[in-house]
């Protein structure tokens, strides 16, 4: 009996550091970047149940990737400044994944599943966000620089989605944003370069004062 007693002792001194007959690891926890592209926010701290895991985020930026848990995830942008949340949703997170979240306004995001690319030697891909609310709807083409505009990369993408990932060649590259079934053009970012084997993503978001701006982001 006193043998059976201290294996349950050691069993429950174990429980509490580690888990008796079991671990936590990597698939209990994900990551979840936030852009933040909604007009008129002010500076704001990224406030998970109830964790700060990032502060000080301004409007056209974007955080590292943060570590969060899986499942239901409660979202909060906190003004900085104080106040109200500028931002209070409940997301869902999948197991393992790496995720960006697109802030377009107070009740209004996106989710991008970032990642999950088949590598392809001398390539790589691009993907382009619309979170440029005031343009709208808009065909995107993604192009080696001084290439005419022909068919779109991808037509009618609408504010908060994508143009999902595109093969590209590793090297420069340019993306155009258009009036729908038109190449009378609305933006374009200039050259970028996109390294072989990485996942990038341009976010294309109103610019203060007027006129668009981007963002240029590697995904994991």
């Amino acid at each position: 009996m006193r043998v059976r007693l201290g294996l349950v002792a050691v069993c429950a001194a174990v429980f509490w550091s580690v888990g008796c007959g079991g671990s936590s690891g990597s698939s209990d926890t994900a990551q979840l970047r936030v852009f933040v592209a909604a007009n008129g926010m002010p500076n704001v701290n990224v406030v998970a149940d109830g964790d700060t895991l990032a502060t000080n985020l301004g409007y056209g930026a974007a955080t590292a990737y943060l570590t969060v848990k899986v499942g239901s995830v409660h979202l909060q942008l906190m003004p900085v400044n104080g106040g109200s949340a500028f931002l209070d949703q409940t997301i869902s997170i999948a197991a393992s994944s790496h995720q960006t979240l697109v802030v377009t306004g107070s009740s209004s995001t996106a989710t991008l599943k970032d990642g999950g690319t088949t590598a392809s030697t001398g390539n790589g891909y691009i993907r382009v966000a619309n979170a440029a609310t005031s343009m709208g709807t808009a065909d995107v083409y993604i192009l080696p620089p001084g290439t005419p505009l022909a068919t779109p990369t991808a037509a009618n993408v609408a504010v908060g989605s994508d143009t999902n990932y595109q093969v590209t060649a590793a090297g420069n590259f340019v993306v155009f944003m258009t009036a729908p079934g038109t190449t009378n053009v609305n933006f374009t970012t200039g050259p970028l370069n996109l390294t072989a084997g990485t996942n990038q993503t341009v976010i294309v978001f109103d610019a203060l004062g007027g006129g668009f701006n981007y963002l240029l982001l590697t995904d994991q």
